[in-house]
């Protein structure tokens, strides 16, 4: 199974240079090929393909003298830009993605190295890396786990990517086949649970457990707020504007790394205890075109608790079964079936006008999800299967 890596670089000013170099010529032959490509189709409705654009590469781009800095760069590296870029437009016909943009430079940044540009003779003992033969011995950081796959798994790299964030900081992303069972850290329980997302509190189980909202970005809005005014009073294109942008930016990276590791931490909880986990199919980006509800959603991050959750439960052979988006989970009474179709957002609490029975709207949701999703597995007539929902470890 393919897995990533990801490891932190810390190159000195030359090595920084080099990086730097490599990163503005993939983003240059980019943007380069991506105005190509436009142009010959709106002249001459001309389809230009990675052959035609391979070509053009090497016998009219590298030949040009106004360019012969592309020349101090691997063209192997160069060529995935290329590569990328067709990438692009293939999701946005197939997968309905955004039309392809030209990168820019205040923009995250990112170059991939295939396996054929690292070099072989990694073998991480000292904590450095080396990729072409003008990028050697670069220090890095990472986990004591990450770190000793690194030496276990050193001769299955299959490519790398680096990329350079907003705040500086320079990360490489390292592409290694390993064995599943080296994945697999989660035992079998045989339990089931239904499990709601909501706003108010992140994740309600259908057994009372509640993990709740920490509220990251509004922890931090304020702080936020006050260095986007000082941004606002910097002068465009001085070094202090830029120093603005960055602490901005270094306060977002936290902010992400902190709600993603939040995220981990629920989603390790639930699979610890449960092999099967029920949950409604979210329309999260319907749910965002309501602007009373958008902040609040984007910052609980529906999205990526649901991506990484499907993706470790296929990793352990444990399942994720989605349920109806329309299915109503809070109107109806998990102990009678009563539909209370007059239910609002704004009730917490309602009582069964039929059995009596009273609820907590986000704890009966999880258990009338728990019912239906063994009401579904008991049909065999489940809504999901991996196919409909493809881990990262099949991309590279």
């Amino acid at each position: 199974m393919l897995r990533a890596i990801k490891i932190r670089l810390y190159p000195n000013k030359v090595q920084e240079q080099t990086l730097n170099k490599v990163l503005g010529c993939y983003r240059f032959i980019y943007n380069k090929t991506l105005a190509l490509k436009q142009n010959a189709y709106k002249e001459n409705k001309t389809n230009l393909k990675l052959t035609d654009l391979s070509k053009w590469f090497h016998g009219t781009l590298l030949k040009n003298e106004d360019y012969a800095w592309l020349k101090e760069q691997n063209t192997k590296v160069m060529k995935q830009a290329i590569k990328q870029m067709l990438t692009a437009y293939e999701r946005f016909f197939k997968q309905h993605n955004g039309f392809p943009k030209f990168k820019a430079k205040k923009d995250k940044q990112s170059a991939l190295f295939p396996s054929e540009t690292i070099s072989k003779r990694n073998t991480f003992e000292t904590k450095h890396i080396s990729l072409t033969t003008s990028l050697k011995n670069i220090k890095f950081r990472c986990s004591d786990l990450y770190f000793s796959r690194l030496q276990k798994d050193n001769k299955n790299i299959r490519c790398a990517t680096l990329s350079k964030t907003k705040s500086g900081n320079y990360f490489l992303s390292i592409l290694i086949e390993m064995e599943d069972t080296e994945l697999k850290k989660f035992e079998h329980t045989n339990k089931q649970v239904g499990i709601d997302l909501g706003v108010k509190d992140f994740v309600i189980t259908s057994d009372g457990e509640v993990f709740e909202n920490k509220h990251f970005f509004k922890k931090e809005e304020k702080r936020i707020k006050k260095l986007q005014r000082q941004l606002s009073k910097k002068v465009k294109g001085s070094n202090n504007r830029k120093k603005a942008q960055v602490r901005i930016a270094k306060l977002f990276e936290r902010i992400t790394n902190k709600k993603d590791a939040y995220i981990h931490y629920t989603v390790n909880e639930l699979l610890t205890y449960f092999d099967t986990i029920f949950m409604e199919d979210l329309n999260v980006q319907g749910m965002i075109r309501n602007h009373h509800l958008a902040k609040a959603i984007q910052e609980v991050g529906f999205y990526k608790f649901k991506e990484t959750l499907v993706n470790k439960a296929f990793v352990n052979d444990k399942q994720v079964v989605f349920i109806d988006r329309f299915y109503p989970s809070s109107k109806t009474c998990s102990v009678c079936g009563y539909v209370y179709k007059n239910l609002t957002l704004a009730e917490r609490e309602w009582t069964c006008s039929i059995c009596g029975e009273h609820h907590d709207r986000d704890l009966n949701a999880a258990m009338n999800i728990l019912l239906e999703g063994e009401r579904i597995i008991g049909s065999r007539t489940a809504e999901f299967t991996l196919v409909d929902y493809p881990t990262m470890d099949d991309r590279c």
